[in-house]
């Protein structure tokens, strides 16, 4: 199948999670429990699924050490991030975090011997300025302090090199073991963050308001969420050894923030600044450019 049809499906299956989060967070409760449930369960469900439906699950002691490694990686990327947007502006932890694709992006270059262009260089220079663009501190009280940007730094290079991880194992001989190294990965991940989540939930005011997590509307979307991740997931690291890094990765960050806001502004009637207008109008140039389409 096209490797554009595969990113296509990927990003549906990376935006239903995304859309079921932001359901969610408006209208339940958004602690820390409930954060880590939805991580907890989101990440159980991808594990089961992806089991179930692996042609093999046979897996090397590469593969498994690497997707623990993957496992531990995600989840102190989710800790910090978390952490950094509890003390400091939610908007440029967030640009932080999507500017961590020029990590994958380049490494493909540095480690794999791939080219990228001059116009695939413009198109993530114009990508970055997408990211901060689209930033809005309107209403953000919270202060860029040396902590939060220490928190930031340490989640960017564990999202950077999560990509890493994806390519590289894409890029060995044991390419094939990927449901395996997925499911090891989101095993690790269920059983961190439900461990995270009790932890949480013993320490939450008893009085704290807001509709619970753990009733069936709820608990069905996060299992429809988890559905969607894993086919992300799937997709996205035979992806990452099929495509260029200078492509993949920021295309599929770039897409999928523009279509989270575009959904944003018509599903949740959110309102966008005439910089987040400008930002998106870049950065769906910039998702051209990096398809390099005057190679053709």
């Amino acid at each position: 199948m096209n490797h554009y049809v595969l990113l296509t499906i990927s990003l549906a299956g990376s935006l239903t999670g995304s859309v079921v989060k932001k359901y969610l967070s408006d209208r339940y409760r958004n602690g820390n429990f409930e954060r880590y449930l939805f991580s907890a369960i989101t990440s159980a469900v991808a594990a089961v699924g992806l089991a179930i439906f692996a042609g093999s699950l046979r897996a090397s002691g590469f593969t498994v050490i690497l997707g623990v490694v993957f496992g531990l990686t995600t989840a102190v990327q989710s800790v910090f991030n978390m952490m950094a947007i509890e003390i400091g502006p939610y908007s440029y932890t967030t640009v932080l975090g999507s500017l961590s694709m020029i990590i994958p992006a380049l490494s493909g270059a540095v480690l794999w011997n791939e080219k990228i262009s001059a116009v695939q260089i413009v198109g993530i220079a114009m990508m970055a300025v997408c990211f901060v663009l689209s930033a809005e501190l309107r209403g953000d009280e919270k202060k860029a302090t040396l902590r939060w940007l220490l928190y930031c730094m340490i989640a960017f290079f564990c999202t950077g090199a999560i990509g890493v991880m994806q390519k590289w194992h894409q890029n060995t001989q044991y390419k094939d073991e990927l449901d395996a190294f997925l499911v090891v990965a989101f095993a690790f991940s269920f059983v961190f963050s439900i461990v995270t989540a009790l932890i949480c939930r013993k320490k939450e005011p008893k009085d704290a308001e807001g509709k619970r997590l753990t009733t069936p509307l709820p608990l069905l979307l996060m299992c429809l969420a988890g559905v969607g991740i894993a086919l992300c997931n799937k997709l996205n690291l035979y992806l990452s050894g099929a495509m260029d890094s200078a492509i993949f990765f920021p295309v599929f960050n770039g897409a999928i923030l523009l279509l989270v806001t575009l959904v944003a502004v018509v599903f949740f009637k959110e309102k966008l600044t005439v910089k987040q207008w400008i930002g998106m109008a870049v950065g769906a140039a910039a998702v051209i450019l990096l398809c390099d389409p005057f190679k053709f």
